[in-house]
């Protein structure tokens, strides 16, 4: 948005494992004071400015938030209190420095707790929430309340819900797909807000997000050990070759190698763990790196145990691997059904790996099905998260990997798909305009 003559401020908690002095951030002398459940509050300010000129504001409090990791914690009290004070914090950054924004726009249920204090007390100020995982919500006793601050619209019959009560005070929301955004809507679907979603249909809307061109670049990336481009795909043979001995894999250049990333937690990658058995029957390899430990990388580890020359599992989160494992991938298994914030699928096509995704799911929006002959499409959809969906999807793929030059001039074809930033800035101009414009008729009716 700044590279689009925008000026833009991000604001954030000061998290504990933030070096105000290697980002050269000032501290401010005034201090956010306000009172949230029943107690005064004061916060500090530290600000600066990213090399793209865009402004950076960091709340801190010593008491609660220099403590926390993320505002992702759900359930307890202090998770209740560390957003509670962020939100009202924010509200008054905003409210001293009132005549320098046009929006406001929060990200996740964190984010939707400070629509509702934007929309309560700063009700003149347009505001726009994006939803990436709608089973977040942020849920609290209802005896929490009184540290979250908010109104009655966080109340869901079950206690407070953060995400709910940005739902229906934002004057826009987005979700990372526009599939994912029709999907919350069916009967069934929203995660437990099924209803709300539906409430809120008119306002709701997918804004897919991009990857930066300039770290995701097969023909420029230091962490490749060969360069490619959609031009010449030679260097790609030769990062499937590094990847296999690193990896102690046969090194081979027919064998359809199939990359997989994900969290220990995610259903998707639990899915693939179940078809495992079915998969490295066939002449395959797969390269798994989960994020965390436990259970389910016991369950792959069995796997590696039964079939060492076909799966190798890494724990490791080297953003480096990262990026080899998929430079090195043939096909790339996206087996979610949101859309990752990372864009996985769009990393896969920018590096000639096939993405495999669900088609109800919220990346079939960046993927044409394949046809037979791979003349066309840009991936590879199957039908539902089942077991059986996803193993003829690898089927489908490793017979496609056979068909050499098909699979080499579609891996060029893909490549060259446009997934910059741009077309996403774009899409929220018209979201922020949507914004300010249903916000004036509102004071209008109101």
């Amino acid at each position: 948005m700044r590279r689009a003559d925008h000026s833009v401020d991000v604001v954030s908690p000061l998290y504990g494992h933030i070096d105000t002095k290697k980002h050269a951030l000032a501290r401010r002398l005034t201090k956010l004071e306000f009172e949230l459940g029943g107690r005064p509050w004061s916060c500090e300010i530290y600000t600066g400015r990213n090399p793209d000129g865009v402004g950076l504001t960091f709340i801190g409090n010593e008491e609660i938030l220099l403590s926390a990791d993320s505002l992702e914690g759900e359930g307890k009290q202090l998770d209740a209190s560390r957003v509670g004070v962020f939100s009202s914090a924010a509200v008054e950054l905003i409210r001293q420095h009132r005549n320098d924004y046009d929006v406001v726009h929060a990200h996740g249920w964190a984010g939707a707790a400070t629509v509702a204090h934007v929309r309560a007390e700063l009700p003149d100020l347009p505001t726009v929430l994006t939803v990436y995982d709608a089973s977040q919500q942020g849920r609290f006793d209802s005896r929490d309340a009184k540290w979250l601050g908010l109104g009655d619209e966080a109340l869901d019959g079950r206690g407070v819900n953060a995400l709910k009560a940005g739902l229906l005070t934002a004057d826009r929301v987005t979700t990372l797909s526009p599939n994912y955004a029709h999907r919350l809507q069916r009967p069934g679907e929203g995660e437990g807000l099924g209803d709300t979603f539906r409430e809120i249909q008119n306002k709701l809307i997918g804004v897919r997000h991009g990857i930066d061109p300039a770290i995701w670049n097969p023909g420029t990336d230091r962490h490749l050990p060969a360069r490619f481009d959609p031009f010449d795909l030679d260097g790609k043979e030769k990062c499937k070759a590094e990847l296999q001995r690193e990896l102690a894999l046969p090194v081979r250049s027919d064998v359809p190698l199939f990359g997989a990333l994900g969290d220990v937690d995610s259903e998707g990658m639990k899915l693939l763990a179940k078809i495992g058995p079915e998969l490295l029957r066939n002449d395959v390899q797969l390269v798994v790196r989960l994020n965390g430990a436990g259970e389910l990388v016991a369950i792959y580890e069995e796997l590696w145990d039964q079939w060492p020359d076909r799966i190798q599992i890494k724990t490791a989160t080297d953003e480096a691997f990262r990026h080899l494992l998929i430079g090195a991938s043939d096909f790339v298994v996206v087996p979610e059904r949101a859309a990752p914030t990372d864009n996985l699928q769009m990393l896969a096509q920018r590096y000639g790996a096939l993405p495999i995704v669900c088609r109800d799911g919220g990346l079939a929006d960046e993927v044409v099905d394949c046809e037979a002959s791979l003349k066309t499409g840009s991936g590879l959809l199957y039908d539902d998260p089942t077991a059986e969906s996803l193993l003829g999807a690898l089927q489908r793929a490793a017979a496609a990997f056979a068909n050499t030059k098909a699979l080499g001039e579609l891996q060029s074809r893909v490549m060259r798909i446009d997934h910059s930033w741009e077309r996403t800035t774009r899409l929220y101009e018209r979201a922020y305009r949507d914004a300010i414009s249903r916000h004036a008729q509102d004071l209008v009716e109101t």
